[in-house]
């Protein structure tokens, strides 16, 4: 309770995150994604004894297992009215993460103006509440990131195993939320051998501790995955994006989170190299200072450094989507804290008092001019979403309007006829009627290309508006088979494939 008592501005502050969030997700629920129907779909299988499978009957491998079993857990208790649930769960956890940030700032120190906006920065983040609006792991991975934080700090304060055992769980299951969070792990026992406090027997004695309970999970994973389908992750191809564009779009995201996003859009490259010098500068600075890990903030700016690291040699080394604000969010926090800190030092630092207000000035402006472009972008997405609901497949183009998708939930039999069947937006198909249906193919594999040409017959589900540039097209696919129109609607259509 003393923790409560002491913290009702950030109480205030997490149940006003959370009204925003099911402000946004007021007029059809939460966003759905591709991704969050492969989550759903393996909360399904896994509730119905069957396992983590996915909409297409093939292993759920290419993510961690744990956010869906959470998902299960919500759907036991929800059963079909899951999808009006979801957006509460998602406010809970974005109101944990307001709530545990507050808490953090107020133990540093912070004056309580810059307290104040930090939090209002964090409540109207576009960045967080685009990931707080959808159906995504990112939103339980974010908060797991923040509550290592916070446990990290108490270990490095007492060096307790109660401690340890706490930092080395919460740190398992990130790891098994997210594939990234192995960065926390790399995060944890980084600051355990680089601790001044510890001798080197009870240090590496913490470190085995740490390592051995943190990858658990992750690995059990891996092993569970390989044996389902000779795969650690899936199908992972080689990176085509070069490490230098890369470091473009991540300074691109950065742009985005920066007050006059405008101007510094312009220089992207520069934008992102120079903050991993920065972060890696505070880095080094305090590990050569020999500055304990004690403190949020140093806690906080080893996990973006190691976050970033992984995120850009990942995105080049593998075949990756572009680097995202929805890739790089769960930095968003830790960085914020980092800069406040150093802000707050500095001004405490200044002896001057005219230099003192002149500074204060400045950042009182800054942060009042984040906060209103947030806020003016926060209210440009609600009224966008009041009128369609979120983009993907909640949008009232999927949800309501779609011809094709109320042909299918009403004719149920087309999925029964020993015919194989296809479709470009199978992840739609199976949110709409429960059905398992086959993706059509990625060009770039093409032993599944082959198998669905040499196939004789199947039926193929064909949605007008679905973008995904990836699999064959219409074009691709009459090249080898012909297409019999079964049914057509202002959508789609429904084609018989027989080979030529």
């Amino acid at each position: 309770m003393r923790l409560f008592k002491s913290n009702t501005d950030s109480l205030l502050a997490a149940f006003i995150g959370m009204a925003v969030v099911l402000l946004l997700t007021k007029h059809s629920g939460l966003g759905l994604s591709p991704d969050s129907i492969y989550y759903m779909s393996a909360a399904d299988s896994f509730l119905s004894g069957k396992g983590f499978y996915q909409f297409d009957n093939k292993p759920f491998v290419m993510f961690p297992i744990f956010y869906p079993f959470v998902l299960s857990i919500i759907k036991l208790g929800f059963g079909k009215t899951f999808l009006l649930a979801a957006p509460y769960f998602n406010a809970i956890l974005f109101g944990c993460l307001i709530y545990l940030s507050g808490v953090m700032l107020e133990k540093t120190n912070h004056v309580k103006w810059v307290k104040w906006l930090v939090l209002l920065i964090i409540i109207f983040s576009p960045s967080l509440l685009e990931i707080y609006t959808m159906l995504w792991s990112e939103t339980l991975f974010i908060t797991e990131v923040l509550l290592f934080i916070w446990v990290s700090e108490k270990y490095f304060v007492s060096y307790s195993t109660k401690h340890l055992l706490l930092m080395a769980i919460v740190a398992a299951i990130a790891a098994d939320t997210r594939l990234a969070g192995v960065s926390i792990i790399a995060t944890g026992g980084i600051l355990i051998l680089l601790s001044y406090d510890l001798k080197w027997s009870k240090k590496i004695k913490h470190a085995f501790i740490f390592g051995i309970i943190s990858i658990s999970l992750f690995v059990i994973n891996l092993i569970r995955n390989v044996n389902l389908s000779q795969t650690l992750t899936g199908n992972r191809q080689k990176g085509v994006t070069p490490f230098i564009e890369n470091l473009k779009y991540y300074g691109l995201v950065l742009s985005d989170w920066l007050p006059f996003s405008k101007w510094t859009n312009s220089f992207p490259v520069i934008l992102g190299f120079i903050f991993l010098l920065l972060i890696g500068g505070i880095f080094l600075y305090r590990l050569f200072k020999r500055i304990e890990h004690n403190s949020y903030e140093k806690i906080a700016a080893t996990f973006t450094l190691m976050y970033s690291l992984f995120m850009l040699t990942v995105a080049t080394v593998s075949r990756f989507e572009t680097m995202n604000n929805r890739l790089l969010s769960p930095f968003y926090i830790p960085c914020l804290f980092t800069i406040s800190f150093y802000l707050v030092s500095t001004l405490k630092w200044v002896a001057s008092r005219n230099s003192k207000i002149v500074l204060t000035t400045v950042l009182v402006f800054v942060g009042l001019a984040t906060i209103l472009q947030y806020t003016t972008l926060s209210y440009n997405t609600y009224k966008e979403n009041n009128e369609g609901g979120i983009g993907g497949y909640s949008d009232d183009d999927w949800r309501i309007l779609s011809g094709l998708l109320a042909y299918l939930d009403t004719n149920p039999s087309i999925f029964h006829n020993g015919q194989i069947v296809y479709s470009n937006a199978a992840h739609a198909v199976y949110l709409r009627t429960s059905q398992h249906v086959q993706i059509l193919p990625e060009r770039k594999y093409q032993n599944l290309v082959d198998s669905f040409n040499q196939t004789p017959s199947e039926i193929l589900i064909w949605f007008n508006n679905e973008d995904n540039p990836e699999v064959l097209t219409l074009q691709e696919v009459a090249t080898r088979k012909n297409l019999q129109i079964l049914s057509k609607f202002n959508d789609g259509v429904v084609y018989l494939c027989t080979s030529k």
